[in-house]
């Protein structure tokens, strides 16, 4: 288990199911009160129009909301976007909730940002980001996704949270991150001593890698199609100015209906490889920055550790001091005092250290086996969107084509 196969590919480690007994197990609700309980979001993004002058123009977006949620004054309600909104939820979720894969945006563009599939690609792309976020069972109830989703003032809010408050939103476990070192860089090399993480981190490396490679190949098969489309334009083309000087009818009528097929076969085959990139393809890219957002995770349990380690040799180094002004005798007695105060919070740090490095392992276990769920669930979904649209442009060509034939060969 865990091990490569044949091909060289490794398999993920198994997600074992609980155990039980099937002759004492008992029939369970189908539904528990607190899932009962649980708001719902459904949210689109939709209308995107670009704004502002030649040298600074960008896309907006309008975010509809609609949930049953008590935290909203509302329960429907639109607000207005940018990109780098998006992108600012995505940061601050991951500052505010370390060890949680954070749904992420699509990745920055400056060239083609406006052409007009480039921005639908991405309106899908922040609406799935969106949604899963607002649908995440603990990344719902974040003080910033909702100001996110509700503030009409967007812009000046965040400014004024975070000039009166840094730590507003953020809940205790940003405090605590601040206050062990967590939120910046550091640390010295890691050694995952835990099998499982480890499994999971080789895993993820092999997944991106075959993700990527899927991607390049998508991207080959969609350019293809492109390609094939645009000389599908140019022979249609070519048959109507054939068909135009040609003196015989009925030479001309079947050069023109081959030539109507083809052009729409164009419009077919562009439409078949828009439908793939906004189904498939959207779907590989998305996974592709998922697994950065894992290892965004993995990073932050690494941090967690190093603070841990780091304040217990602060604490090791502290009781040394003590333990030498405590055999000074009574002339330190002002310094035992002050020592004695900050070996009890260095040793509260510790604690806090420890705990905060044992409940992300904790989550980031649940949330990678969310993950495995939720990969399996949108390359179905995509697979079969793709499948079923390749088989209707067959049977759509193919129908034009005896049609055609019917017409003028019959």
């Amino acid at each position: 288990e865990g091990s490569a196969s044949a091909n060289g590919a490794r398999q993920p480690p198994p997600v074992l199911p609980p155990q039980f007994d099937n002759r004492t197990r008992q029939p369970q609700p189908s539904m528990s009160v607190e899932q009962a309980a649980k708001p719902t979001f459904s949210i689109t993004v939709g209308d995107p129009h670009t704004v502002g002058n030649a040298a600074s123009s960008h896309t907006v977006y309008s975010v509809i909301t609609k949930t049953t949620s008590k935290a909203y004054a509302n329960p429907t309600f639109t607000v207005t976007r940018r990109y780098r909104d998006f992108l600012w939820l995505y940061e601050q979720l991951h500052t505010n909730n370390p060890g949680i894969i954070i749904p992420p945006p699509p990745e920055k563009q400056t060239v083609g940002r406006f052409d007009a599939n480039f921005i639908e690609s991405r309106r899908m792309a922040l609406e799935r980001q969106v949604s899963k976020t607002a649908n995440h069972p603990i990344l719902q109830h974040d003080a910033d996704l909702k100001t996110f989703l509700e503030s009409d003032a967007f812009n000046v809010d965040i400014k004024h949270r975070d000039r009166k408050d840094p730590l507003h939103g953020a809940g205790e476990s940003k405090g605590l991150m601040s206050s062990i070192g967590l939120g910046g860089g550091g640390g010295g090399k890691f050694v995952e001593h835990d099998d499982w993480f480890h499994d999971r981190r080789i895993y993820l490396d092999a997944l991106e890698n075959q993700l990527k490679a899927l991607q390049k190949s998508t991207d080959t098969v969609m350019a293809q199609r492109k390609a094939l489309a645009d000389s599908c334009a140019d022979f249609s083309t070519s048959l109507h100015n054939l068909a135009a000087v040609e003196l015989s009818p009925s030479l001309s009528g079947p050069l023109d209906a081959l030539g109507d097929l083809q052009s729409r076969i164009y419009e077919l085959y562009s439409r078949h490889a828009m439908q793939d990139m906004l189904t498939l393809g959207i779907v590989i890219d998305e996974y592709i920055r998922l697994v950065g957002s894992v290892k965004k995770a993995f990073e932050q349990r690494q941090k967690a550790f190093h603070a841990w380690h780091s304040a217990e040799t602060k604490l090791q180094d502290m009781k040394k001091q003590q333990e030498k002004l405590l055999r000074a005798g009574r002339s330190q007695q002002d310094r035992i005092a002050q020592m004695n105060a900050d070996v009890n919070d260095a040793e509260r740090r510790v604690h806090q250290s420890r705990l905060l490095f044992e409940d992300m392992g904790r989550l980031m276990r649940t949330e990678l086996e969310r993950f495995e769920r939720e990969k399996v669930e949108d390359f179905k979904s995509g697979v079969e969107t793709f499948l079923e649209s390749a088989v209707e442009a067959q049977k759509e060509v193919c129908f034009w084509l005896h049609l055609d034939l019917r017409c003028y060969f019959d």
